[in-house]
């Protein structure tokens, strides 16, 4: 291979081009090239090319990964899927050894991904120390503001002088990004924050009392995900401290760590609302796919069931006025995009905190209002279309009505689905397009077939 094709800058050739080498390289790893290929690659642009990997060339990778010290950070990068898959290939020792150049939480999390029997023998295998703090974080939750946090977050007591915090911060800024200082009295209480401009433009000897700023945004160690997300959105913060139930100082989130948790939540609310698992990618074997998709697929296909049932039982309306069957697919699919787009708003305002869930019945009339309204309007415009294409201004009528019931049932299904599941404690996101497609499908056909077959005399020419 030659050498100036593995040094090439990513835009010095193709990206299909450049892609297909570093493939090629990676497969074969322990050869000379591809070794210093690997050790100029980010971890994050390895985990891109790892799912694209055979088992074997998998197990080849990761030799050479932790044996130029990259294995750590680059499983910390990888998908949930790949990282189960390389994981099964490695030992014990050689995860143990992984987890020991990671971060505290980075650790937690890769060691809560491992069954609960190899969980305990690579707990063994580390310091009994770091081990107690991965199994302190682990138990707060991964879905957690605990699970999120860095227990080794530097404490600053409150009478230290700036001139000495100064010499502890330049000490520290070599293996960490500070924002803040946190500032805690003797028994760890969080008193305040304090930032580097405030820091170097104090006194030497003035205090870190007479110099912190107490008011302060905290959340606490059992926060969910999600909340801590919007408290980094709402007070565009950098770093969020974590305080346990007595106000003592956890530890600390960056922002890099919520916006991983804000793509994870992405990604979950939009497989769930195609329901879809969220362990799937393209990586994932052809035979777990179906696996993973098939249940939802009969359920499916179950719900659809009701919707040809209502159109069965007017057959005969069906077959003496033949043009019903070609707006039949236009009231269902208005139906169905409505319902989407009334089901997105509500799973993103639950997902994000923005409306208030003490008054639902005010959430579920204003999407039934808008419903109603859209449904009004694109009525009397398929009204009009109708009325060039056959020239009756009853089968016009008929579609001006039942386009206006299904949009209103489909924002009224829309927002009562997503809230009926948080009621009872479940995903919003999971199984509601199934339900409101069926509500709207049936809606509309109910409301076209069984208008038009109330007015079927008037209908026929």
């Amino acid at each position: 291979m030659p050498e100036s094709l593995v040094a090439a800058r990513p835009g010095a050739v193709p990206h299909g081009q450049r892609r297909r080498l570093v493939l090629r390289l990676l497969r074969r790893p322990n050869e000379r090239p591809a070794r210093r290929l690997i050790a100029r690659l980010h971890p994050a642009d390895l985990a891109e090319y790892a799912p694209l990997l055979t088992p074997s060339e998998l197990a080849r990778l990761w030799e050479v990964l932790l044996e130029l010290r990259q294995g750590a950070r680059t499983l910390r990068e990888l998908d949930g899927d790949t990282q189960r898959r390389v994981l099964e290939l490695l030992s014990d020792e050689q995860i143990a050894n992984a987890v020991r150049r990671l971060a505290a939480h980075d650790a937690a999390d890769l060691v809560e991904a491992l069954p609960e029997e190899r969980r305990a023998a690579v707990l063994v295998l580390l310091e009994p120390g770091f081990a107690t703090q991965l199994r302190n974080l682990m138990r707060y939750g991964p879905g957690t503001a605990g699970g999120l946090m860095d227990p080794d977050v530097p404490r600053f007591f409150a009478e230290e002088t700036v001139a000495r915090t100064l010499d502890r911060v330049r000490d520290l800024a070599e293996g960490r990004r500070l924002f803040y200082l946190y500032v805690v009295d003797e028994r760890e209480h969080l008193l305040g924050i304090v930032s580097l401009w405030q820091l170097v433009s104090a006194p030497a000897e003035r205090p870190l009392r007479e110099v912190l700023s107490g008011d302060v945004v905290t959340v606490r160690v059992e926060t969910p995900e999600s909340e801590v997300a919007r408290v980094f959105s709402r007070y565009d913060l950098l770093m969020l401290p974590v305080v346990d139930e007595d106000g003592r100082l956890a530890g600390a989130i960056t922002v890099d760590d919520v916006l991983d948790v804000v793509e994870e939540r992405a990604t979950e609310d939009l497989y769930r609302l195609a329901n879809l698992d969220v362990q799937e990618g393209l990586a994932t074997k052809p035979m777990r796919s179906v696996r993973l998709r098939l249940p939802w697929l009969l359920i499916n296909l179950g719900t659809a069931f009701l919707a040809a049932g209502v159109v069965s039982y007017f057959q005969e309306t069906i077959a003496k006025y033949v043009v019903l069957a070609v707006f039949m697919p236009i009231v269902a699919g208005m139906g169905g995009n409505a319902g989407a787009q009334t089901l997105t708003v509500l799973v993103r305002g639950l997902a994000l905190g923005e409306m208030d869930l003490r008054r639902p019945g005010a959430v579920l009339g204003g999407q039934t209002l808008i419903g109603l309204v859209n449904g009004v309007a694109t009525g009397l415009l398929l009204a009009l279309v109708a009325l060039a294409w056959e020239r009756s201004w009853v089968l016009a009528g008929v579609l001006a009505f039942a386009e206006s019931v299904n949009l209103t049932v489909a924002g009224f299904a829309g927002a009562a689905v997503p809230l009926a599941l948080r009621r009872f404690g479940l995903d919003p996101a999971l199984g509601s397009s199934i339900f409101v497609t069926t509500a709207t499908d049936v809606g509309g056909f109910l409301a076209f077939l069984g208008t038009a077959s109330l007015l079927l005399g008037s209908l026929q020419p």
